[in-house]
């Protein structure tokens, strides 16, 4: 059969008449529901876009907050490292106290010195700081009441000595200080009425 035999049948089939040529015949209600279907399809599209986009940005959160956390709980490990070597700080800055420290080897005391300063120094360069309070109004954040001293020498709730120092690291503090603070004294309490 010729080329031009085979398009006519082939133009049958698909309109099930002779001679008619694709999509000429179709009625009104086809090309209404060809519409529909494309308009559906369109639709459909738009609704997976969006709905991919969605799970682009959740993966994008996830991904932030699975990092955040991370990144928080290495600087929870870091700082719980730290507070066992804040404890060895404390135990040689005993050691070398005036009174422990009385009788000792010059040289000694010399070898115990520079080991503290190297710990501190190796604090330090992680961001850890010792921080003084002496002076300061008592705040439970920052501080650990070991001691009240009644005094009129400052006002109530002074810090009036540093038993332990406190560390900060990133500006939070990671140790409070343990503390004496100062409290009014019994003479200047008002008499409680009956």
């Amino acid at each position: 059969m010729s080329e031009p035999g085979k398009r006519e049948e082939k133009a049958e089939e698909m309109n099930g008449e002779p001679g008619q040529e694709a999509g000429a015949g179709d009625s009104v209600e086809d090309q209404e529901g060809t519409v529909d279907e494309l308009s559906e399809a369109l639709r459909e599209k738009d609704q997976f876009k969006r709905l991919a986009q969605r799970t682009q940005a959740d993966f994008i959160n996830f991904r932030k907050r699975v990092q955040s956390e991370q990144e928080e709980s290495q600087v929870r490990a870091v700082r719980r490292f730290a507070l066992r070597i804040i404890e060895v700080i404390d135990q040689l800055e005993a050691a070398l106290a005036p009174a422990a420290a009385e009788g000792a080897d010059n040289s000694w005391l010399e070898g115990v010195r520079a080991i503290q300063r190297n710990f501190a120094s190796a604090l330090a360069s992680e961001g850890f700081e010792k921080f003084e309070c002496a002076g300061e109004k008592f705040d439970p954040h920052k501080h650990e009441a070991l001691v009240s001293t009644p005094t009129a020498e400052y006002p109530p709730d002074t810090v009036i000595q540093e038993l332990r120092p406190g560390y900060k690291h990133r500006g939070e503090i990671v140790r409070p200080a343990q503390v004496a603070i100062a409290v009014a004294p019994p003479d200047d309490q008002p008499e409680a009425s009956e």
